[in-house]
């Protein structure tokens, strides 16, 4: 074997070795990519528990009763509060148009239609 065929056999063997680390890199990144899904949608999990429990505060929830009903009746504390209640609101819903495949891991149609089911209840009262 003189020095040009194991030059030829080293070319081979480094585009081998080349493709390999390649195929591990790309699997370590969608390993990463799942990764971060699945924390993602652990995070928006426990910020929608937040937003309920601010809901199911007793003081909160008398302000959306009362907005629901006329929003006029309320003073400007109540309104501010329900301001940064409606701010949490569309900020909840727009992350999940904007991350359709994160978000707890459903289809974009699904979701669509899930968050169309929530905006229309919520805007459905006179108050809003």
């Amino acid at each position: 074997m003189d020095l040009l065929e194991i030059g030829a056999i080293a070319q081979v063997l480094r585009a081998i070795a080349i493709l390999l680390s390649l195929i591990i890199v790309i699997r370590e990144l969608r390993n990463n990519l799942e990764q971060n899904n699945i924390a993602n949608s652990l995070v928006r999990a426990v910020e929608r528990e937040k937003f309920y429990y601010m809901q199911m505060d007793e003081a909160m929830a008398k302000v959306v009763v009362k907005a629901r009903e006329t929003y006029e009746r309320l003073d400007d504390v109540e309104k501010s509060n329900l301001r940064l209640l409606y701010n949490n609101v569309f900020r909840k819903f727009s992350g999940f148009s904007g991350n359709r495949r994160v978000c707890f891991f459903n289809r974009a149609k699904e979701l669509r239609g899930r968050v169309k089911a929530r905006m229309t209840d919520f805007f459905e009262s006179r108050g809003v």
